[in-house]
């Protein structure tokens, strides 16, 4: 048996029927033993075209099945209760995510990534988890649960964005504006680097790092989105809201 970690959410219909429903369904999945689940958090939706609050939790599996069977299970799940998806990041009856399976790390592309890419920088889902496994190891990050929320707590919440083009200032200001409790910066020289690794260390923009910049890659506030669609300031939005600000 691989003890997993999944989140679950939605802001549409009666949300906590839904995810009650889930956790019932994910039940009787043949290889899938329900251990336990958290709390229902009330979280503010990211995306502008959302919609409404979300209501997020997080629940423990045991299961025999392997990542990609888990998957189709939680997507079956999910079409059992209504989920469409016309919208990216739009509003949905359920959304349930494979955060963790054990302590594997896989790499399977376009449809599996475990640990889920977003997880260790999300409040919606981190807080959840710290109820429930507050010392499980994030296999990439080797932090624990509880050490990735810490990182969001702090205020003003640091930000450093990677602009090699020079051309970001004013996303910033305008972020900067709107989420007085942040602190961004645009990170252009080596000597810009902070030494210490708090909050994010953001970039936007693709294109090939230089020298001095690779080892940026290795902290555990880096977080690359480069290869997302849609302008900076949108994706840069989501990032902060998704990280509680």
């Amino acid at each position: 048996m691989t003890t997993c970690l999944i989140g679950l959410g939605g802001n549409l219909g009666n949300v906590s029927q839904t995810i009650a429903g889930a956790l019932q369904s994910l039940s009787q999945t043949p290889g899938v033993r329900v251990d336990r689940w958290s709390s229902l958090y009330q979280t503010t939706p990211v995306g502008s075209a959302a919609g409404t609050e979300f209501t997020n939790a997080a629940a423990q599996l045991e299961t025999t099945l392997s990542a990609r069977e888990l998957l189709s299970g939680l997507l079956a799940v999910e079409n059992q209760f209504g989920r469409e998806r016309n919208i990216e990041w739009g509003p949905r009856t359920l959304d349930l995510d494979l955060l963790f399976f054990g302590d594997e790390i896989i790499n399977d592309p376009p449809v599996l990534h475990v640990p889920h890419s977003g997880c260790w920088y999300r409040r919606f889902v981190l807080d959840p988890l710290f109820e429930l496994v507050p010392n499980f190891v994030h296999p990439e990050k080797q932090q624990t649960i509880a050490e990735l929320r810490s990182r969001l707590l702090a205020r003003p919440f640091r930000v450093d964005v990677l602009d090699l083009a020079g051309s970001i200032d004013p996303v910033l200001r305008a972020m900067q504006a709107m989420l007085p409790e942040s602190e961004l910066r645009a990170i252009r020289q080596p000597d810009e680097v902070c030494q210490d690794d708090h909050g994010l260390l953001v970039r936007l923009d693709s294109g090939p790092l230089p020298p001095w910049a690779l080892p940026l890659k290795s902290r555990v506030g880096w977080l690359d989105v480069s290869t997302r669609m849609g302008d900076r300031q949108q994706k840069l939005n989501n990032i902060l809201r998704s990280a509680g600000l």
